[in-house]
Order: C-alpha cells, then sequence, then structure tokens
C-alpha cells in the first residue's frame, strides 16, 4: 500500500499520529505500526513528514477501534516500511488528497458544536460510532485562517480560526510543525509555518473521545500547507 503522508499531528507521552492518502484506492489511511502510535525515532527512520511518499504493509488485522476512527484505522508491519519519496507534493495538483469547499460538507453534516462565541463555533464535535470518515481536509484562503494563543486554567495552547464561507471554526492546532514552530518562537513563528497567499489544504481530524469526554470526537487542525 502506498501513502502520500498528510497528517502528522503531536499526541501524549511523545507519540505522532500519522495519516496518509492512498491515491490508488482512493482512501485515507491511518497506518499503526504494530498496531500502536508512531514514536519519534520511527518518523525520524523513515523521513515521515506531509509530502513524503512511503510503502507499508497492512497486516490484514481489524484494529480494535470505533468509527469514526474505525474507517482509516489500519494496522502495519513496522518491519515493513519503507519511504519511496522524501517529498513535498503539490498539494492542488491532479492526484493529489482532495479537499471539500467546506467543514461541513468534508463531514457530510453530522458536527455539532457546544456554542458560538465571537462569531466562532466553539466545541465542535461529531458523536463517536458516526460511520463515515475521521479524516479530511478543506481548501481555504490563507487569509481566512487566523492562528492565536488560548489560556485556559493556567495552560496555554495553539488554535486557529478557519472561516470556509459558511461559518467561522475555533479549533485546536495539533499539527506537529506547526506546534514545534510556536514552542521556539510563539504565534510568530507557528504564522511563519504557513503558506503566505493564496490557498491553503487544511487537514482536519477528530480525536477519539476520551473519559473526560465520552461519547464526542472533537475536530482539531491537523496540518496546514499550501
Amino acid at each position: 500500500m502506498r501513502l502520500i503522508i498528510t497528517d502528522l499531528t503531536e499526541m501524549h507521552g511523545g507519540n505522532y499520529c500519522v495519516a496518509g492518502w492512498d491515491a490508488q484506492a482512493q482512501i485515507m489511511v491511518r497506518p499503526l505500526p504494530n498496531g500502536s502510535n508512531w514514536t519519534a525515532g520511527l518518523l525520524q527512520q523513515h523521513g515521515i513528514n506531509p509530502g513524503a511518499t512511503v510503502d507499508v504493509n497492512p497486516t490484514g488485522q481489524q484494529h480494535p477501534s470505533v468509527f469514526p476512527h474505525r474507517t482509516e484505522d489500519t494496522v502495519i508491519n513496522s518491519a515493513g516500511i519503507q519511504t519511496v519519496n522524501v517529498g513535498p507534493i503539490n498539494w492542488f495538483a491532479a492526484g493529489a488528497p482532495p479537499t471539500h469547499a467546506t467543514v461541513g460538507n468534508a463531514f457530510e453534516g453530522h458536527l455539532e458544536h457546544t456554542r458560538i462565541w465571537n462569531g466562532a463555533r466553539q466545541g465542535v464535535h461529531l458523536q463517536e460510532t458516526t460511520q463515515i470518515g475521521s479524516l479530511k481536509a478543506v481548501r481555504v484562503a490563507v487569509d481566512q485562517i487566523d492562528l492565536f494563543e488560548d489560556e485556559y486554567q493556567g495552560k496555554r495552547s495553539l488554535r486557529a480560526y478557519i472561516s470556509d464561507g459558511d461559518a467561522c471554526y475555533n479549533l485546536p492546532v495539533v499539527a506537529k510543525s506547526i506546534r514545534e514552530a510556536y514552542r521556539v518562537n510563539g504565534i510568530a513563528g507557528a504564522q511563519q509555518s504557513l503558506p503566505t497567499q493564496g490557498s491553503a489544504h487544511v487537514r482536519l481530524g477528530l480525536a477519539r473521545a476520551w473519559a473526560g469526554q465520552p461519547g464526542k470526537c472533537s475536530l482539531m487542525i491537523n496540518g496546514i500547507y499550501g
């Protein structure tokens, strides 16, 4: 199975989530080495970055997840990962991972939100077990993306306003490259990692439901490319 890496996000405990586009099958795939998340060492070993192309070998084993993540979760053999091309790619060329016009359309109208504040939808989520994909993308103008720093209970985090012409969303940013730039140089550093003009290919993903938020899969920004 050949994948164009589309999503590389930070998780807890030094683990990472990787996803890619299978152009032949026309599906999104979340490769899970031996059924687990990726480590920093495994990312470095295979040059895993958005835009890289890799070959992976699915084991055929069903990962014990539920929808929507079950749509893409694919157990692979960690020993069989092979880098084909380190990238980058043209994110808007023919054959590139597809994008949708709006966030709502991307998730087929299933998204919900807890409130609207300053004109933006907050607490955006999808109900666990909904049988659609958990990985999507939209194409929006660069000037419709506004990064900002949020503080809650003494903890600061990176978030962004995304406007798609239909609605505005207040979403957490979990993309590895953007968060690394943010930790080094704050919002200015994060902003410098984004496209400067034209359109942006914005990767969107759903977090898995957890004990603190049972039954709800929160929407996150997994990457912003141009």
